[in-house]
């Protein structure tokens, strides 16, 4: 690692601050470096870039700009401040930074790991989450959180390819990560849709400009007793252009201009919400194949469906099949009945979505529209559902219609 110039920063923990930094971008940062929200990070990014590198002039400059343009960004005012202290510059001219406390410097020190860790984790251009298996055509965005890097990807649906279009520091739960009960300040991990859009008039301050509530707790999370409600996707507190990493209590939680900007991208209902720890991402051609197999093992249900084999038809589902109301048991006898009643049968498959659980590779959730037809009935509904890998085998756990409100 280069040598940085901070021997004029005297206070242990603010020197921390900005080692720590550094020791994530051993390369620095520069201006011109893509970061693809052109803002008051990348302005930060930059002024640290010129700090590795002695620039001292450039970094006060961009760093005088940053909090003229947003005063209440805290990260940006203490380098600043301990900046003018080198200098013989009273703190009391940039704010109270001087005043902040351990844990106030301990969470500013988190969100400059954070935020540095883009340049050195950026994913490659043109790469794809390999959670992200395939979008509708009315899925026209998607949103992925990776809460290891503080980070949310915007995806963008270009003919059917997902095309990563923004990015945004992003804070989470006090608690960390992987909710499972009401009151315990996580974040869940797992395949989320928006189910709507709460105005700043419906908010209290602490939420900014916004919030945007995803379907916690999903099918699967009260299949497995989990509690709690309220996660959303909303702004910072009004006060406050950022948070530390870990602030919310479950929550995502964006500065506000950023909320804003990802607010008026994304339809306010059912655009989906990929969140976990860890993204393996590929390339085009990987991507491709990964989704080819995934597509395949929904069309193999369906045609074994339509083959009126009911035998190969209920393969397809695991004997811990339960969709809220009945077992694999019950199931599969209704559907012997129901299927040799029929003389023919014919599925569609449209709009279909498929996304794999980020944290757990052995589960995907698929969501369709499901056009059935019969000798004695026809009809379109909307079907989720839940695969699950037995043995190298996928199955269905849970199947059935999005719950209301909760798409």
């Amino acid at each position: 690692m280069k040598t940085l110039p901070l021997s004029y920063l005297k206070k242990p923990l603010k020197r921390a601050l900005l080692v720590a930094a550094f020791a994530v971008a051993p390369g620095g940062v520069q201006a011109e470096d893509t970061v693809l929200s052109l803002d008051q990070e990348t302005l930060l990014l930059a002024s640290l870039g010129d700090l590795q590198q002695n620039q001292m002039n450039g970094a006060m400059s961009k760093l005088r700009t940053l909090i003229e343009e947003q005063p209440d960004f805290r990260l940006a005012q203490l380098i600043y401040a301990d900046l003018m202290a080198a200098q013989g510059v009273t703190l009391s001219a940039v704010g109270n930074n001087g005043q902040s406390d351990k844990k106030t410097l301990q969470g500013l020190i988190s969100e400059a790991r954070a935020r540095m860790s883009v340049d050195r984790y950026k994913p490659l251009p043109d790469t794809i989450p390999g959670s992200l298996l395939q979008m509708s055509a009315d899925q026209k965005h998607v949103i992925v959180v990776d809460t290891t890097l503080s980070r949310l990807y915007l995806f963008e649906n270009k003919a059917g390819v997902p095309k990563l279009i923004k990015d945004y520091y992003v804070s989470y739960g006090r608690g960390g990560v992987e909710k499972t009960k009401r009151g315990d300040l996580r974040t869940p991990l797992g395949v989320y849709f928006t189910t709507g859009r709460l105005t700043d008039d419906q908010l209290p301050p602490r939420y900014g400009t916004g919030a945007l509530p995803i379907n916690y707790p999903n099918a699967w999370d009260q299949r497995l007793g989990h509690t709690g409600s309220g996660i959303w996707v909303h702004g910072s507190p009004k006060d406050t252009f950022s948070r530390p990493p870990q602030a919310s209590e479950g929550c995502l939680s964006l500065s506000n201009n950023h909320f804003s900007e990802l607010d008026g991208i994304i339809d306010l209902s059912a655009t989906p919400v990929l969140i976990g720890t860890s993204f393996e991402w590929l390339d085009l051609d990987s991507w491709k194949q990964k989704k080819t197999v995934f597509t395949q093992v929904v069309d193999s249900w369906r045609s074994d469906w339509e083959s009126k084999n009911t035998d190969n038809y209920l393969s397809h589902y695991s004997k811990e099949f339960n969709n809220g109301d009945i077992g694999f048991e019950q199931f599969a006898s209704h559907k012997r009945r129901v299927n040799s009643s029929k003389s023919f049968i014919d599925v569609e498959v449209d709009n279909l979505s498929i996304y794999q659980h980020p944290d757990n590779q052995g589960m995907f959730i698929a969501t369709f529209v499901q056009n059935y037809k019969s000798d004695n009935y026809s009809g379109s509904d909307i079907k989720r559902q839940y695969w699950v890998n037995e043995n190298g085998h996928w199955r269905i756990a849970y199947e059935g219609l999005p719950q209301k409100g909760k798409p």
